[in-house]
C-alpha cells in the first residue's frame, strides 16, 4: 500500500508513557495492567504503541485475530487478550500465534484447538457479548469438563464508567463479584477500563484495561488531569487563491467570502479522516493564527478562508493542536475522540517522537 504524502500523523511516545503514569497514579500498586491497542492502537500505530509499553505493562488487548497476530510477528511477547468472538474456521491460529482467545458462548469451548488459553467474558450490564451473571455457576462447571483448554481470566465490561457517580457501575461490579465467586481465586479478573480507574475505587479487581486514556483522551465529557493527546496531523497549504467578497466555495455554494481576501486549499478531506460534519466548525493553526474551515469538506480537499494574509503553496498547516484536537472535533459533531482518532486514514504516514 503506497502511503499518501498529503499529510502525516506525529505520534509522541514520550507522552504515551506519561500518560501511562497518570493513570497508573489512580491504581493499587499490585493492580496489573491491559494495555488496548485495539483499531491500530486507536489510530496511532498498534505495533509502535504496544513495543513502548511492553517494559510497563503486564498484557495487551486487540478486537481480532488479525491484530494479535500483527504484534507477534512484530515482536510483541507479553499476553494478548483477542476480544472477537472466535471463528471455527481460524481458531487453531490462536495456539499457532500463543493469542489468548474470549469464550462468550458455549459452543466456542468446542471451536478452541487442545491447548488453547481463554477469558470467559460475562455480560453484567453492557448488553453485548458474554455469557448471563446467572449462568456462571453452571459455565464453571463446563470449564472443568473441558481440562484440554487453559481458563486463564474472567471479565465484563463497564457500560457507564465514563461518567463520574453512576450507580449502574457498583450494580455491575456486584453482579461481576457474584461471577467470580463461582471460579478459582488464581484467575485473571478484569471490568475496570479508564474511566473506571480513573473515576471510580475498589472495582479494579486484579487487572485494568487502559485505552482511551494512553491516548491521551478522556473516556466521556469529565477531563483526567494530566492526560495529553499523543497525537497531532499536519498537512500544507497545496494552493493558494485570491477571492472576492460574496463569492460561493465548495459543493452547495453553502457559504460565501464575507470580504475579498485569499482562500486556501488543503489536500485534506473526509476520505482522510476529516469528517464532513466538521465543515464550518473547526479552525486550523499556521504559524500561529487560527483561520477558519469554510464551506463543505470534500473527499479529498478542504478550504480555509485566510482572510488577508496570504502563504506560499507548502506552508504547514496543523489540523490537531493544543486548542483543536480529536475531543474537541468530536464535541461539534455530537460523537466521541475515539470515532475520531480511529477515523484518520492509516494510509497517512506516522511518524514517532521518542
Amino acid at each position: 500500500m503506497i502511503k499518501k504524502t498529503n499529510s502525516i500523523v506525529e505520534v509522541d511516545l514520550s507522552k504515551l508513557k506519561n500518560n501511562l503514569q497518570v493513570l497508573l497514579s489512580n491504581l493499587d500498586a499490585d493492580t496489573e495492567v491491559m494495555a488496548v491497542v485495539k483499531a491500530d492502537g486507536y489510530g496511532h500505530g498498534a505495533v509502535e504503541v504496544a513495543s513502548t509499553l511492553e517494559p510497563e505493562v503486564d498484557a495487551f488487548a486487540v478486537n481480532d485475530l488479525n491484530e494479535g497476530i500483527q504484534l507477534r510477528k512484530q515482536g510483541v511477547a507479553k499476553p494478548i487478550l483477542v476480544f472477537e468472538v472466535p471463528e471455527k474456521s481460524t481458531a487453531t491460529q490462536y495456539r499457532v500465534h500463543n493469542l489468548t482467545a474470549t469464550i462468550s458462548a458455549q459452543e466456542h469451548f468446542d471451536w478452541l484447538p487442545n491447548g488453547t488459553s481463554y477469558h470467559l467474558n460475562f455480560d453484567t450490564g453492557m448488553g453485548r457479548m458474554g455469557f448471563r451473571p446467572e449462568e456462571a455457576q453452571r459455565i464453571s462447571k463446563i470449564v472443568k469438563d473441558y481440562d484440554n483448554l487453559f481458563c486463564t481470566g474472567i471479565y465484563s465490561h463497564f457500560a457507564t464508567a465514563d461518567q463520574p457517580g453512576s450507580n449502574f457501575v457498583s450494580e455491575q461490579q456486584k453482579l461481576f463479584e457474584q461471577v467470580i465467586g463461582y471460579f478459582p481465586s488464581e484467575l485473571t479478573t478484569h471490568v475496570a477500563n479508564t474511566g473506571a480507574s480513573a473515576f471510580y475505587s475498589n472495582n479494579s479487581f486484579d487487572m485494568v484495561r487502559l485505552g482511551i486514556g494512553l491516548y491521551g483522551y478522556p473516556p466521556g465529557e469529565t477531563s483526567i488531569e494530566g492526560l495529553a493527546p499523543i497525537m497531532q496531523w499536519k498537512t500544507r497549504l497545496v494552493q493558494i487563491k485570491s477571492i472576492v467578497a460574496n463569492t460561493p466555495v465548495s459543493y452547495g455554494a453553502t457559504w460565501k467570502a464575507p470580504m475579498d481576501g485569499y482562500l486556501g486549499i488543503i489536500p485534506v478531506g473526509y476520505d482522510d479522516g476529516l469528517k464532513r460534519g466538521l465543515s464550518g466548525n473547526v479552525q486550523i493553526q499556521i504559524n500561529g493564527s487560527r483561520y477558519p474551515l469554510v464551506g463543505k469538506v470534500t473527499m479529498n480537499y478542504s478550504m480555509v478562508f485566510l482572510g488577508k494574509d496570504q502563504f506560499k503553496p507548502g506552508t504547514r498547516v496543523d489540523l490537531f493542536y493544543s486548542d483543536s484536537d480529536a475531543w474537541d472535533w468530536a464535541s461539534k459533531i455530537d460523537t466521541i475522540a475515539y470515532e475520531i482518532l480511529t477515523s484518520v486514514n492509516t494510509k497517512i504516514p506516522r511518524e514517532y517522537i521518542l
